[in-house]
């Protein structure tokens, strides 16, 4: 049997053979996992998520550990709106391999995603926002924190419209140990709460830790909101934490109808009460947001059945499908996506480089030097790729050894 020094998750390619689960296609890679779309020996989709180290050193086994946490986490769950846990086994072996979740395949685009290419109304925004503080409420009071709500940590269900959380690996049990000896929890850090910040920069006792709860997956989930209402984040996100937090405290987020004006003013309120920069200021539990929203929903007029942003214009509409930018490589197509996404909704650049400004230029003529000549985005993308097939080749050059 190969062991961890032979084989990588990120080395699996389509139709190599996971036990009983064949690979089909990566979906997704981050710091800790890597995801694949698979399919059982009975042709059901899921997904397999692969811890990227093993337990074998110190520093890999937290990151295995976070897994197996994950793991616990979401055998205490079980809810329409967030994602099944089938089993977990570790690869190659069964002693010290790399842990693998299996999890129920959701189709269906992130939240992020759908509002950027749906062009959602007010009404619908509001249904899903409505469902996804039913499923909060549900797992807060079965003692589970997700801890990294974010557009990209709730999938829109394409077969019934349904918004899912994914994504546990940040998530906590009120039973579960501590793994991470940082005073706070993982996460994404320009979604944390005003009181985390606070935690995390201000004075404290050597080795205290911040204590989670579920009114700071609240603020993360009005974040969302917001951004959603209005295309944009309400205080610049790309912040380190000491002036992520001066901008929180010295300025308050515009009402969404005043950032976006066709969405409606009855969810201001809403959305102004989530951010509050105090934790007691805002909705207690996920069941007091539904009602809001709910109520909310019993003003709505006609004009919340428009859709939230005006269509693009077609020479705007340039997606990482695109010709130009689609080569067929899958692990491309994702970072592309990956890079678009700050466009919109000022997310965190996840490099020590940020990437150079993608401008427009005039359109040329086939036969014209400037048709072929790479633009700057493109030129820092193919640096980039060449970065990881120089990894993905150090790691196949150690498989053969």
């Amino acid at each position: 049997m190969n062991s961890t020094q032979d084989v990588h998750p990120l080395l699996l390619r389509s139709s190599e053979e996971i036990g009983a689960f064949r690979i089909i296609r990566r979906l997704a890679t981050g710091g800790y996992g890597a995801i694949f779309l698979a399919e059982s020996e009975t042709h059901r989709p899921v997904a397999l998520k692969f811890a990227l180290q093993g337990p074998s050193l110190d520093d890999e086994a937290r990151v295995d550990a976070r897994t197996k946490k994950e793991a616990n986490v979401l055998m205490r769950l079980e809810h329409p709106n967030v994602v099944e846990l089938l089993g977990y086994r570790r690869w190659p072996d069964a002693h010290d391999g790399y842990m693998v979740l299996i999890l129920d395949y959701v189709e269906g685009p992130t939240l992020s995603e759908w509002s950027r290419r749906s062009s959602p109304t007010a009404r619908r925004v509001t249904e899903v926002f409505s469902q996804v503080a039913l499923t909060l409420d549900a797992i807060h009071r079965e003692g589970v924190l997700h801890r990294d709500i974010k557009g990209s940590n709730i999938l829109i269900r394409a077969s019934d419209g349904q918004p899912v959380l994914v994504d546990f690996g940040s998530g906590d049990h009120a039973c579960s140990a501590a793994i991470t000896e940082s005073s706070l929890p993982p996460g994404t850090p320009s979604y944390r709460s005003p009181e985390a910040l606070r935690f995390w920069t201000g004075p404290r006792e050597s080795g205290s830790r911040y204590r989670f709860e579920p009114t700071d997956d609240l603020y993360s989930l009005g974040l969302v909101l917001y951004e959603v209402l209005t295309g944009g984040f309400p205080y610049p996100a790309n912040l380190p934490p000491t002036a992520l937090l001066a901008s929180i405290e010295s300025s308050e987020p515009k009402p969404p109808s005043v950032v976006n004006p066709r969405a409606p003013p009855a969810l201001d309120p809403i959305a102004l009460r989530l951010l509050h920069k105090r934790a007691e200021g805002r909705y207690l539990t996920g069941a007091e947001l539904y009602g809001a929203l709910s109520a909310a929903l019993e003003t709505a007029d006609a004009s919340w059945d428009e859709p939230l942003f005006p269509p693009r214009p077609l020479q705007d509409a340039i997606t990482e499908e695109a010709e130009e930018l689609f080569d067929g490589d899958e692990d491309a197509r994702e970072l592309r996506r990956w890079m678009r996404a700050p466009e919109r909704h000022g997310g965190d650049w996840d490099t020590d480089t940020p990437p150079p400004s993608r401008r427009r230029t005039p359109r040329t003529e086939p036969g014209d030097v400037e048709a072929v000549k790479p633009s700057l985005w493109q030129v820092w993308l193919r640096k980039r790729l060449s970065s990881l097939r120089r990894g993905l080749a150090a790691l196949r050059s150690r498989r053969r050894r």
